[in-house]
C-alpha cells in the first residue's frame, strides 16, 4: 500500500495526470473497479487542483463523463455524476452549460440506464447548487451569488419543468422516485417558499399536483418523497394551498401515518407538529383527532426499526461496570456559548445546542410523541380522546405497550396538567411503581415521565405535595444508582429537573440526595458523569446556602476535587466539571477556601495555554488545528464564580494569585463566548474588588467600548455593571 501511495503521489506531480485518469475511467475495456477508482481519484484531484483546470481540460473531462453517464454499469454512471457535480462546483454553471443541457435531454428520454444515470447526476448537482443558493440568501462569504442567481433562473426555466414532466404515474417507478427526490431538494431547501427564489414560485402548484398524483402509488420509496413534500408545504404555509388542498393533504398524511411500512410512517408523522403553528387549518385538523390520536399512540409502541437502531445496552439489566465507548459521547459545549456572534465563531459550522426532550435518534415513536405533545397544547379535546387509549396501554400485558402509555402520558403532561389534576395522584403512584419495572426501557421512560410532572409535584396547589415530593425523590434517588446506565441517565436527569422545580424545598432531602450523589461518583462512567456534574450544580443552585453545611459540602467537594485532581484537560468531562465547580463556588463561597488557590492556578494555566495555542494557530493556520476555546471560556467563568463566591475576600485572593492578568487575553479573543466570559469576570470584580482593576483600566476600557457595539449585545449586561 505504501508503494502504491508513493507511486500515486509521484503521478500526481504530472501536469496531465487528470487526463490519464479520465482516459482510464472512460475506457470500457478496463475492470469496473479500476474505472471507478480512477473516477473517484479524478474527483479528488479536481478539488485539489481546481485553479489549474482550464476550460479545454474541463470540456475534455465533461465529454468523457457524459459518455460514461450512458454506461451499463450503475456504479460507473453514479461516479460520472459525482465528477460532473464536482466540475460544476469548480467551474460554475456557465462553464458547464453543454453537459447540463445534455443531462436534461437524457432525462427526457432514452434507455433506462441513461435516464437513471442522468437523473442521479442532476439530483446531485441540484442539491449542491441549492446549498449554494441558501448560503447566498444568508449572505455567506462562501457563496457565489452570481452562480446562485444563474442556477435559480436555469432551474426555473428548464430543470423543474423537466422534472415535473417525468414525475407522473406513466413514468417507470425509478424515474418517478428520482424525479420526486430531485424536486424535493427544491421544496425542502425552502427554494419554493414565498420570497426566497421568486422565479421558482410559479412551479409550486404544479408540484403539489404532482405529489397528489403520486399519493396513490404503492411504492414505499415514492410515498416517502410524497410525504416529505406535503409536510414541507404545510410547514412553510404556501399561499397557493387552498383549504381544499390542505384537507386532502392532511387526509393523506393521516393514512400514511398508518402505513405498514415504517419509513413511510416516519415521514408522514412529520406534518403534525408543524400543523399546530397553522391556526388557519386547526379546524381541519380538529376533525381528524378521533382517528389521529389513536394512530399516534400506535406509533409510540416500539417497532423493529426502533430496536434496530437501539443499542443493546438499553435492554441489559446490569451494565453499570462496563466502560463507555468514547465514540458514543457527543461533544459538550460550554453553556455560555448559546448565543454566538463573534468574528471568528463557527458560522455555518456552529450548531445551536437545544434540547427537545425526545432524544438524539429520531424515530416514528418519538415523532408521534412530539406530535401528541404539540397537539395537546392546541386542542383541548386531545385529553378526553387520549386518556382511554393511555389507560388501555398501561393495563396491557405487554411491557412495550405499557411503555408507550407512559410515553403518551409524559407527552401530554406539560400542556394538560390542569385537566389531568384529578387523575395525577393515581398516575404518579403508577409511574413510581413502573420506575422499578424489571424492563430497563420501562424504568427509564417512567423516570422521564415523572420529571414531566415535576411542576404538579411541587405545586402549592397539590394537597399532598410533601408526600408526593418525598415519594418521587426516594424513587428517583434509588434509580439514579440503577445497574443499567441508561436508567441512571434518565433518573439523574429527572432528579435534577425535580430538584430545580422544588427549589428550596429540595433542602429537606439533602441528606439522602448527597449520599446518593456521592455513591454515583464511584458508579458512573464517563457519559453519565457529565450529567451527574449538572445534577450537582442544579442542587447547589436550588438549595443555596443550605448546601454549605459541612455534612453536605464536605463529601460532595471531596468527590469533585478528586475528579479535579485526576481528570486531564482534554477529558470530555472537564468542561461540565468546571461548570459544576462554578455553581458550587458561587453557592459555598468561602467554605471552599482551601481548594480555591488550586482551582485558580489550573484556570490560569488553561487560559494562558489556550491563548498561546490560538496565537500559534493564527500565525500558521495551515499547519495547526484551530484550538477549541470552550474550556478557556469555562475557566474564565469559574474565576468569575470564585469572585462572586468569596466576595469581600476577593481582593486578598487577587493580590496573592493575580488572576486578573488574563482579562486582556479574554477580552481580545476573537470568539464572543470567550469575551462574554471575560466581561463576566470584569463585572464581578467591579462589584467585589474594584481596586485591583485600576491598573488594567487603560487597556480594558477601549475593549469595553468595542463590546458595546450592536454586533456584540450579549456582553452589555456584564459591561453595565
Amino acid at each position: 500500500q505504501q508503494q502504491v501511495m508513493q507511486t500515486l503521489n509521484q503521478f500526481c506531480q504530472l501536469g496531465d495526470f487528470m487526463m490519464y485518469l479520465i482516459a482510464i475511467f472512460a475506457e470500457p475495456g478496463q475492470p469496473v473497479v479500476v474505472r471507478q477508482r480512477a473516477g473517484l481519484l479524478l474527483k479528488t484531484r479536481m478539488g485539489l487542483q481546481a485553479g489549474s483546470i482550464t476550460q479545454d481540460v474541463a470540456d475534455h473531462i465533461n465529454r468523457h463523463v457524459m459518455s460514461a453517464m450512458e454506461d451499463s454499469n450503475q456504479a460507473i454512471r453514479h461516479t460520472a455524476g459525482t465528477i460532473l457535480t464536482t466540475m460544476v462546483q469548480i467551474r460554475g454553471l456557465s462553464a458547464c452549460g453543454m453537459p447540463l443541457e445534455k443531462l436534461l435531454e437524457n432525462v427526457a428520454g432514452g434507455s433506462a440506464s441513461v435516464v437513471e444515470g442522468s437523473l442521479s447526476a442532476l439530483s446531485k448537482i441540484c442539491e449542491d447548487a441549492l446549498a449554494n443558493v441558501e448560503r447566498a440568501l444568508t449572505g455567506s462569504p462562501k457563496a457565489s451569488a452570481s452562480d446562485a442567481e444563474l442556477f435559480v433562473n436555469f432551474a426555473s426555466q428548464k430543470v423543474v419543468p423537466r422534472l415535473l414532466d417525468r414525475a407522473v404515474p406513466a413514468s417507470p417507478p425509478f424515474v418517478r422516485q428520482l424525479a420526486l427526490e430531485c424536486l424535493n431538494h427544491f421544496a425542502l431547501s425552502g427554494s419554493f417558499n414565498e420570497g426566497m427564489c421568486p422565479p421558482l414560485e410559479q412551479h409550486r402548484l404544479r408540484y403539489i399536483e404532482v405529489l397528489g398524483s403520486m399519493a396513490s402509488d404503492d411504492n414505499p420509496d415514492i410515498l416517502q418523497h410524497v410525504c416529505k413534500g406535503f409536510a414541507s408545504s404545510i410547514e412553510c404555509n404556501w399561499s397557493c394551498l387552498t383549504e381544499h388542498h390542505c384537507h386532502i393533504i392532511l387526509q393523506f398524511m393521516l393514512k400514511a401515518s398508518q402505513n405498514p411500512v415504517y419509513e413511510v410512517r416516519l415521514e408522514a408523522l412529520a406534518v403534525w407538529k408543524p400543523l399546530t403553528a397553522r391556526q388557519d387549518i386547526w379546524a381541519l385538523a380538529g376533525k381528524l383527532l378521533p382517528e389521529l390520536v389513536p394512530t399516534l399512540l400506535t406509533n409510540m409502541v416500539y417497532a423493529d426499526a426502533d430496536y434496530f437502531i437501539l443499542d443493546q445496552s438499553h435492554l441489559e439489566n446490569d451494565n453499570a461496570d462496563r466502560a463507555d465507548s468514547l465514540d458514543d459521547i457527543k461533544p459538550r459545549f460550554h453553556k455560555e456559548s448559546n448565543n454566538i456572534d463573534g468574528d471568528e465563531d463557527d458560522g455555518e459550522a456552529a450548531e445551536v445546542q437545544t434540547s427537545t426532550g425526545w432524544g438524539a435518534e429520531w424515530t416514528a415513536r418519538k415523532a408521534a410523541a412530539s406530535s401528541l405533545d404539540a397537539l395537546s397544547g392546541v386542542f383541548e379535546e386531545v385529553v378526553q380522546i387520549v386518556l382511554p387509549h393511555i389507560q388501555q396501554k398501561l393495563e396491557h400485558s405487554s411491557w412495550e405497550h405499557q411503555e408507550a402509555g407512559v410515553l403518551a402520558l409524559g407527552a401530554i403532561g406539560v400542556n394538560c396538567i390542569e385537566k389531568l389534576a384529578q387523575f395525577l395522584p393515581a398516575v404518579m403512584e403508577l409511574l413510581l411503581r413502573l420506575c422499578s419495572s424489571d424492563k430497563p426501557l420501562l424504568r427509564s421512560i417512567s423516570c422521564w415521565c415523572v420529571a414531566r410532572f415535576s411542576g404538579w409535584i411541587c405545586s402549592p396547589e397539590n394537597p399532598n405535595r410533601e408526600r408526593v415530593i418525598s415519594s418521587a425523590m426516594k424513587v428517583l434517588l434509588e434509580r439514579s444508582l440503577d445497574r443499567n446506565k441508561h436508567v441512571q441517565y434518565a433518573a439523574i436527569s429527572a432528579l435534577a429537573t425535580l430538584i430545580e422545580t422544588a427549589g428550596i424545598h429540595a433542602a429537606g432531602f439533602l441528606t439522602e440526595t448527597v449520599q446518593t450523589l456521592v455513591k454515583a461518583f464511584s458508579l458512573y462512567k464517563v457519559k453519565n458523569m457529565q450529567t451527574l456534574y449538572d445534577a450537582v450544580g442544579t442542587l447547589a443552585w436550588a438549595v443555596g446556602p443550605a448546601l454549605a453545611e459541612a455534612e453536605y459540602a464536605r463529601p460532595l467537594m471531596t468527590c469533585i476535587m478528586a475528579k479535579f485532581d485526576t481528570v486531564a484537560d482534554s477529558d470530555v468531562t472537564t468542561l461540565p466539571l468546571f461548570e459544576c465547580l462554578t455553581t458550587m463556588v458561587q453557592t459555598l463561597g468561602k467554605a471552599m477556601g482551601e481548594v480555591i488557590p488550586k482551582i485558580v492556578m489550573r484556570c490560569l494555566k488553561l487560559v494562558n495555554e489556550i491563548a498561546m495555542m490560538v496565537q500559534i494557530w493564527q500565525q500558521n493556520p495551515n499547519e495547526y488545528e484551530r484550538p477549541d476555546r470552550e474550556l478557556m471560556a469555562a475557566s474564565i467563568d469559574l474565576l468569575a464564580g470564585i469572585v462572586d463566591g468569596v466576595q469581600d475576600e476577593a481582593p486578598n485572593l487577587i493580590a496573592k494569585l493575580n488572576f486578573l492578568s488574563i482579562l486582556p487575553l479574554a477580552l481580545k479573543d476573537s470568539t464572543s463566548r470567550t469575551r462574554q466570559s471575560g466581561f463576566w469576570l470584569w463585572g464581578s470584580c467591579t462589584v467585589h474588588c474594584m481596586a485591583p482593576l485600576g491598573p488594567l483600566l487603560p487597556e480594558l476600557l477601549p475593549l469595553c467600548a468595542g463590546g458595546l457595539s450592536a454586533s456584540v449585545s450579549i456582553t452589555v449586561n456584564k459591561i453595565g455593571r
